[in-house]
């Protein structure tokens, strides 16, 4: 029988239910695919044996040679320790166990040669080596064997359970045994001679089993290549279906709105980048698809300019706009800088936030629904069910990676109906579905090829309940027309009704995570937009109850009126902004399906901020610096790290701080007074306002704050941000905080102040700052100092779960999977040719357990 590779771990030889139970917990390996896929972490050189009167006194890994001689128990204060003497020709030693001693004592035997390999101790004159791996010579000599040994990842709990990475190592062993390490090719014959590529088979038995380290290196090198290859032909991919199958309204107008404002109104002159991205969002927009763009710009390059000038595309084309914000304060400053651009053109705009009044929800919802409100900026309140557009047409998103993709789904769900007029009723569910047919296939034909195989895969893979089902739905007992593996626009579902417009889904085991959970609304989410019900049902329900299944389809027939016609809507135009820099790899990899944008020129006449780093030593000086500042009419922000005093970290805090500048600072004496402004998190978010006006309109002169000014705050005045504890701080959190200064034309000014005890990161972070304004180059040595996951956050996370590639080390390898992903897509788009039979045949597979048909940005 040959093996399957989606077999359950339980089947494996020498693993058996409770350790797959654990190997599924601690490590996610449910599968054999999923053990193959287990790289090492790091690999032992096993091919030198040392005598023991060769072993140094380094605690170093070595690997010996000897025979038991006997063994002794000795007392310790809470158990006892197992110490075996062993010696070879040159020398004993002590090997020592601190548990597991009963199955020590009756597995091993004395005058028995061994192989022993672990870390050594030196101790009282004497080495010891303690829970040792420890083989029969006789075993060893026949095992697979590699001369650098694998070192797999692990946890504690596997340990204590005895799974060691010997354990793994013979784990590992087995399933290469039962494959007789033979892997299906993923990879089309002239990539890998133009690479110079190894096959998959020997790939994945030198990356476990690596006999030297020039093997290796080519085993990693294709193994690295394979996985971003088959990630940037996924998102290539769905970018082409994105632009080909979801339609935009088309904004085919450059009006009265954009012409009036660019003409008389622009506040400044427009940088050469920001007239290059106008131009990349003006072609999108008058596209027939759905915009989909990322725009970065670095702290203070414009972007909101450019976001507002898109809105009056949308409102010359008699759409409505809207911003959405992730923080209150971010909301407020967009609300407030755009309202002062909508005036002259007398252009309606409203805020909704979470603390909006329930007298001003209900004018802003009655407005949006009546078309005359034109302009709507808010937080996620715009998300709400009683927020409804008459007819959005463009949403913007600002620093979206603080929102979920349920929020952003929701937000993509509030589109207007199609600007055409409504269809005329059918005239029957056969010419209907071919109309159907004929508007899916000739939107892009390439694209409707590729699922077209893919819809064909499907039919012949069916899960026994959806062969139980068919069996049912084929016989027409419900009076009504299904179609199985049938294409609607971008997806293909299990079952459909044409004529009554219900999509019918079966659920398997993989439904279960969350994140399938997610994805699943998402596709009900857009499928209920295109005018179709949806029901779902496990596989157990369908296997376990036919009948009922049957009797709940028929049910929910009866509900649904025979052809009817359901408003279609279509998506706004999607426009993501971020301040936080993305490294050029890690925006090919979480990105790479959005077309991106980039404003990489400061408008003219800003000043580089001058950064500086002092110690602690140096407050007296610091303090007399922004006294002088102050004197000139400047204001100045100080920044700290924690609200309250940490019993765990020793830095500086918020109120401890404000003591400390209200005593150098006083409101009144005989010399300068001052004003102080407080704002922090846990602030009620009227007064947090009140206290950010306040510092707007000059009434204070320093800003004592924690993060929450990191963004949205915008005043031209303020020369010198002081960022205390900035040892504290990531680079990027760094970049932005400074960015609140240096937005007026006179010289600014941001001091790091730190302690002397600094680790090497920190270092690195403040010298970084100190050297380069430029934030895409310090988003490169932030994605090296932290790595992909830290830099997207929580809500990212998964996003780059990579198996053995790593954006940083291998950002080379990365473009050329990008050039290769896209020449292959360029000159074959659908995967047709027979040379790219296996490339099409992977990424069926992988459309089975993976989201690529996920099309919120």
């Amino acid at each position: 029988m040959s093996v399957n590779l989606q077999t359950p771990i339980d089947y494996l030889k020498g693993v058996g239910p409770n350790r797959a139970d654990l190997l599924r917990s601690e490590l996610k390996i449910n599968t054999y695919q999923d053990l193959i896929n287990l790289f090492p972490n790091r690999y032992i050189d096993r091919t030198r044996y040392f005598k023991i009167s060769e072993l140094q006194q380094n605690s170093a890994e070595m690997q010996v040679i000897g025979e038991i001689t006997g063994f002794k128990e000795v007392a310790q204060k809470r158990a006892k320790r197992l110490v075996a003497t062993f010696r070879d020709e040159t020398g004993t030693m002590e090997l020592v166990w601190f548990r597991g001693q009963k199955w020590i004592r009756e597995s091993l035997k004395t005058k028995t040669p061994y192989v022993i390999f672990g870390k050594t101790n030196w101790y009282n004159g004497k080495f010891s080596m303690p829970h040792p791996d420890i083989e029969l010579v006789a075993e060893h000599d026949k095992n697979l064997r590699s001369a650098m040994q694998a070192i797999y990842p692990s946890t504690e709990k596997l340990n204590n359970k005895g799974i060691s990475n010997r354990v793994m190592g013979k784990i590992m062993q087995q399933l290469f045994l039962d494959t007789k390490g033979q892997f299906a090719e993923t990879l089309p014959q002239n990539t890998l001679d133009e690479l110079r590529l190894i096959s998959k088979s020997e790939a994945l038995f030198n990356v476990h089993f690596p006999k030297n380290q020039e093997l290796l290196s080519k085993a990693q090198f294709r193994l690295k290549f394979e996985e971003l290859f088959y990630i940037q032909l996924q998102l290539i991919l769905k970018n082409l279906i994105n632009k080909s199958k979801i339609k935009g309204h088309i904004f085919d107008k450059v009006g009265r709105y954009f012409n009036t404002f660019y003409k008389d109104h622009l506040p400044f002159e427009l940088t050469n980048a920001q007239k290059r991205v106008l131009k990349e969002i003006r072609s999108d927009l008058g596209s027939n698809a759905q915009m989909n763009r990322l725009l970065q710009g670095d702290v203070g390059s414009g972007k909101t300019i450019v976001a507002f000038m898109s809105m009056l595309m949308g409102l010359d084309n008699g759409f409505q706009c809207c911003l959405m914000a992730p923080t209150e304060i971010l909301s407020v400053q967009h609300y407030n800088g755009l309202l002062e651009l909508c005036k002259p053109l007398n252009i309606s705009i409203k805020l909704l936030t979470g603390s909006s009044k329930t007298s001003e929800r209900r004018e802003i919802h009655e407005s949006l629904e009546n078309g005359d409100l034109q302009i709507l900026v808010g937080t996620h309140a715009l998300l709400e069910d009683k927020v409804k557009f008459k007819n959005l047409g463009l949403a913007i998103i600002d620093e979206q990676h603080r929102f979920g993709v349920k929020q952003r789904a929701k937000l993509w769900k509030k589109g207007s109906p199609e600007s055409s007029t409504q269809s005329p009723p059918r005239s029957s569910p056969r010419e209907d579905a071919k109309s159907v047919l004929k508007k899916y296939a000739t939107a892009r034909p390439s694209t409707y090829g590729l699922m077209k195989e893919l819809q064909q895969k499907n039919k012949k893979n069916s899960t026994e309940a959806e062969r139980i089902l068919w069996e049912h739905l084929r016989a027409k007992k419900l009076d009504t027309k299904f179609r199985r593996q049938h294409i609607i626009d971008e997806f293909i579902v299990d079952f459909v009704s044409i004529e009554k417009n219900l999509v019918i889904e079966v659920d398997g085991g993989y439904h279960n995570t969350e994140a399938q959970k997610e994805i699943d609304e998402l596709r009900t989410a857009i499928l209920n937009d295109l005018g179709f019900e949806v029901i779902r049902f496990t596989n157990e329900q369908v296997i376990g109850d036919i009948d009922k299944t049957v009797e709940s389809i028929a049910n929910k027939l009866k509900s649904l009126p025979h052809g009817e016609i359901r408003g279609a809507s279509l998506p706004p135009h999607i426009l993501v902004m971020t301040a936080t820099p993305i490294p050029r790899t890690l925006a090919m990899s979480v990105y790479g399906d959005l077309d991106i944008s980039v404003i990489d020129e400061l408008p003219a006449g800003r000043k580089p901020i001058k950064t500086v780093h002092r110690y602690d030593t140096n407050r007296l000086k610091v303090f007399r610096f922004m006294k002088d500042e102050i004197a000139k009419g400047r204001q100045v922000y100080v920044v700290y790290p924690l609200i309250q005093e940490s019993e765990v970290l020793d830095y500086k805090d918020l109120m401890d701080g404000y003591e400390s500048i209200s005593r150098e600072f006083p409101p009144d004496g005989s010399g300068p007074t001052y004003q102080i402004s407080i704002v922090h998190g846990k602030m009620k978010p009227a007064d947090k306002e009140y206290e950010m006006q306040r510092f707007a309109r000059g009434e204070t002169q320093i800003m004592v704050a924690t993060t929450v000014i990191e963004v949205g705050v915008n005043v031209p005045n303020a020369s010198v941000m002081v960022i205390e504890s900035a040892e504290r701080f990531g680079l990027s959190q760094l970049h932005q905080l400074r960015g609140r200064v240096g937005r007026g034309a006179e010289q600014s000014y941001c001091i790091l102040m730190t302690s002397f005890k600094l680790s090497s990161d920190s270092k690195t972070r403040l010298e970084t700052m100190v050297k380069s304004n430029d934030g895409f180059e310090i988003a490169e040595v932030d994605l090296k100092l932290r790595g992909p996951g830290d830099i997207m956050g929580t809500q990212q996370s998964g996003v780059l779960n990579l198996r053995i590639a790593d954006l940083v080390k291998d950002k080379d390898i990365l473009q050329h999977a990008r050039y290769t992903a896209k020449s292959i897509l360029k000159t074959d788009p659908t995967l047709a040719l027979p040379e790219h039979q296996m490339i099409l045949n992977t990424y069926r597979e992988m459309s089975k357990f993976r989201n690529i048909w996920n099309y919120i940005s």
